[in-house]
């Protein structure tokens, strides 16, 4: 194929983008939108190496999991799925995941639904609009000035405040603005130009957010078009900063300091984490940022070491932490990789969370995670390649206990993925080997699941017990188990013991829903 060829072509996936995949000659082809089950008519555009690119000229076929697209600007280049069924979104992101884990990791692992909290629209806290002939605007597919006049992401707090700046004089000084909101119903917005400051900007800009009763006002000088923001803020008006709850902690926003733009996504991925961390525990946290996982899991730890790169946020982190009453917190400032040996050696670390940026996990990262062998690891990910990547290494040392997907940004191909790991035993084993005779008497029914069993354990005992365990202990107590929990595919196949204090845990919620 050559670039203004013509080809017909099926869409059957996406890419990390969202955009629409399709097979020409046996060669990929990325699109601008469509949908999974789309046939169309597409003219070659871009001829790269491994891959065309492609726009779409016509529908032959429409997919049928299409919805009408509710947002008046199609040609936006921000939510790839508007257009595509909520539920085969979610669906999809699943697959993304599990695909990655496969493909990459060679993990065959069940991955759980997509956790989806709150609604699928008005969830960003944040967003940046250029400015245009004074009108704010975002860029679109083909690069070009979209004006905004309302974003369906943003809250309906931010889009008042959208509406009521669009032509105002003063914004013949701004490149950008920006709009903060919180679930309080308090609002700053930041603004961002080249020049220095100047009094018609000043004055222009107050009395806008005073007549429109924006809580917080920032100008930042910034020359660099490849950031939104400059390196210093200047505070202009109001309060210094406006304050977010999120999982019953309180953080002050300010300027622009790094917030979770879904804050119900974020309780979601919080939550996931805290119930898989057994209480009484010494827990390290990698990446903590400002410290919203870090809180949350101080609650039922013995400790808490947060490491974080920038020493701005981990001064922000202690801050927050004695501004909320947490005593049991420690902050290290420096990068993970250079960090997270020393504490390998200095520190008893009973479980460690890692949140790393897309690129995932440093090599020295999971050296030294491999060298603190801890009892258990939790893993949040943002980018499923890359958690591939890093679960391929862990799993030599790590039973993975579950894999859960979150969907923090809705309507886009973003995904975030809560994995949780257990440490192997591999000085205590169990060989099984199970006959046919012996699988052909498999009882598939349960009088409890296991997330019930699950749930009886740690609400009755605070431990936290595998389907491994569950299923050991099942097969014990004459319960034939699964072949996925007991039949070894490896030779010489090493399964981690069920500790006593578990073992007579189980056994009591076993009887307990009358099944021994």
């Amino acid at each position: 194929m050559e670039v203004f060829d013509k080809v017909r072509l099926a869409i059957t996936d996406y890419d990390y983008r969202g955009r629409g995949m399709g097979k020409a000659d046996g060669a990929v082809v990325f699109l601008d939108g469509g949908e999974i089950g789309d046939v169309v008519d597409v003219t070659i555009v871009k001829k790269k190496k491994r891959f065309f690119e492609g726009e779409i000229a016509s529908y032959e076929k429409k997919s049928p999991h299409r919805v009408k697209n509710p947002c008046p600007y199609t040609n936006c280049n921000g939510c790839a799925f508007l257009s595509l069924d909520r539920k085969e979104e979610l669906a999809w992101k699943r697959r993304r995941v599990a695909d990655a884990l496969a493909r990459i990791g060679d993990v065959d692992v069940h991955v759980d639904p997509v956790v989806a909290r709150g609604e699928s629209t008005g969830y960003r806290n944040h967003m940046q609009f250029h400015v245009k002939d004074r009108k704010l605007t975002l860029y679109g597919k083909g690069g070009e000035v979209i004006s905004i006049k309302r974003c369906l992401m943003q809250t309906e707090r931010a889009n008042e405040i959208l509406a009521a700046m669009q032509g105002e004089k003063w914004l013949d000084e701004v490149a950008l603005v920006g709009i903060r909101t919180t679930r309080r119903g308090e609002s700053m917005v930041i603004l961002s130009g080249p020049k220095d400051m100047n009094d018609n900007l000043l004055h222009g800009a107050v009395a806008f957010a005073v007549e429109a009763g924006v809580d917080s006002l920032y100008y930042t000088k910034n020359t660099n078009p490849r950031f939104h923001y400059g390196r210093k803020m200047e505070h202009l008006y109001g309060k210094k900063e406006i304050t977010e709850t999120l999982a019953g902690y309180d953080y002050g926003i300010f300027g622009a300091n790094f917030f979770q733009v879904n804050p119900m996504g974020a309780e979601a991925i919080i939550e996931k984490v805290v119930s898989a961390a057994e209480p009484g525990k010494n827990i390290v946290e990698l990446y903590a940022g400002i410290g919203t996982i870090t809180l949350p899991l101080s609650e039922q730890a013995e400790a808490v070491v947060a490491n974080e790169y920038a020493q701005t946020s981990v001064d922000y982190a202690r801050k927050t932490a004695e501004d909320n009453g947490v005593t049991n917190v420690r902050y290290i400032a420096g990068a993970a990789e250079k960090i997270m040996p020393r504490i390998a050696e200095d520190e008893k670390v009973d479980v460690l969370v890692v949140d790393p940026p897309r690129a995932g996990l440093d090599p020295m990262v999971v050296e030294s995670a491999l060298q603190a062998n801890p009892e258990a690891m939790i893993y949040v990910s943002c980018n499923p390649s890359t958690l591939a990547r890093d679960l391929a290494l862990l799993k030599e040392q790590f039973h993975i206990e579950s894999i859960t997907p979150i969907d923090m940004f809705p309507h886009t191909a973003a995904v975030e993925t809560v994995a949780l790991l257990s440490k192997l035993n591999t000085e205590h084993h169990l060989d099984i080997e199970i006959g046919e005779d012996e699988l052909s008497e498999i009882d598939f029914s349960k009088d409890a699941t296991y997330g019930e069993i699950k749930k009886y354990v740690l609400d009755k005992y605070g431990l936290k017990v595998s389907s491994l365990y569950i299923a050991q202990i099942k097969r014990k107590h004459g319960l034939i188990e699964r072949e996925n929990y007991n039949f070894s595919k490896k030779e010489n196949q090493r399964v981690p013991n069920c500790p006593e204090e578990k073992e007579k845990a189980i056994e009591d919620a076993l009887e307990h829903f009358g099944m021994i």
